[in-house]
């Protein structure tokens, strides 16, 4: 039947993807029966957050107020813990999503108020927010981060690679037709401030293991991964030069003592300070790390070709790394190709 299959498929879906389409489903049933205490309590106001509601910054991301919404909501959820639960954890994953909730979330809400304070427009402080906008405009990121990380696996192929590109501007525009047919034009800024600090948490702060010791290092700081990046090709050389001028304002701002030039931390740390060397290509951990990597798999490839060419000759299987007085002209070739990586 039908309604087994569903639950087949339902049962193997991540702990993620579970929690999260329930407690849209659930939230979105309760602002249906209680519409006006719901938004009243739940969703993001700004005379009720600063007010002392603060806990909207969390709850409002969940409440989603039409079918359309709770349906894309809740497939973009799913399909991100299928794909990045496995990846992440857990953990990290549960933290992403709370990341982008709550910023976006309270950065919307100061927006508004800057907005107040520069107009004196008192319906601004009754402005309504909600919904998972935020949420997926960073999952969005993190599909871009994730296709550019896999491209040099065989089985990715490069086109897929340079669609995803396209991922978050298309659901950035697409949301924002949507919030203006609907008329709830003030829910654009949740997806455009999603989105920006989705990008923030994993270009700085989302911690990886090291591949070269027990340290944790922070953040994605690739070319591939630059702000710009996520742009269609002819807006992103404008794009980058005005990133690049934030870049600057910030580091001028911001005092030297706030700046930890870190890119490694100790595993205990979830967070850095704000660091000073995640420019594009200029993250020497990660680079070491790649030649690592190369060096690896250049030396597995060798003893495998190796092992297969004296199996065939009947000779003993050759050991790897070869003696000491071939050590000197074999170093000499890894040393070349860790260079060229």
């Amino acid at each position: 039947p039908s309604w087994r299959a569903m639950a087949d498929v339902l049962q193997e879906l991540p702990l993620t993807s579970k929690a999260g389409v329930a407690t849209l489903v659930v939230m979105h049933v309760i602002y249906r029966a209680a519409p006006i205490t719901v938004t009243h309590v739940l969703c993001l106001v700004p005379s009720n957050t600063f007010g002392g509601m603060l806990w909207n910054v969390v709850t409002s991301a969940f409440v989603e107020r039409s079918p359309v919404g709770l349906a894309i909501s809740a497939s973009a959820f799913a399909l991100y813990g299928h794909v990045f639960e496995p990846r992440w954890g857990l953990k990290e994953t549960m933290r992403f999503v709370l990341v982008c909730a709550t910023s976006s979330a309270l950065a919307s809400c100061c927006f508004v108020m800057v907005i107040y304070m520069a107009t004196r427009a008192e319906q601004l402080l009754f402005v309504e927010l909600s919904g998972l906008s935020g949420v997926v405009a960073g999952i969005s990121v993190a599909i871009h981060q994730a296709a550019h990380s896999e491209a040099q696996r065989a089985d990715v192929p490069n086109w897929l690679v340079g669609e995803s590109r396209k991922v978050a501007m298309l659901y950035l525009l697409a949301h924002a037709v949507w919030c203006l047919l609907a008329g709830h034009v003030t829910d654009i800024l949740l997806a455009m401030h999603g989105l920006l600090c989705g990008w923030i948490y994993l270009r700085f702060y989302q911690p990886h293991e090291s591949e070269l010791g027990p340290s944790m290092t922070a953040g994605d700081a690739s070319e591939a991964f630059a702000f710009a990046s996520m742009f269609f090709s002819s807006l992103q050389p404008a794009v980058d030069s005005v990133s690049r001028a934030t870049w600057a304002l910030i580091e001028t701002v911001v005092p030297p003592s706030m700046r930890a030039p870190t890119t490694t931390v100790p595993s205990t740390l979830a967070f850095p300070a704000i660091p000073t060397d995640h420019l594009p290509g200029s993250n020497p951990s990660l680079a070491e790390q790649r030649r690592a990597r190369a060096m690896r798999s250049l030396e597995d490839r060798l003893a495998t070709r190796g092992a297969v060419a004296d199996a065939g000759s009947g000779r003993p299987t050759a050991s790897w790394p070869p003696p000491a007085d071939g050590k000197a002209r074999d170093g000499a070739g890894l040393s070349a190709v860790a260079n060229a990586v």
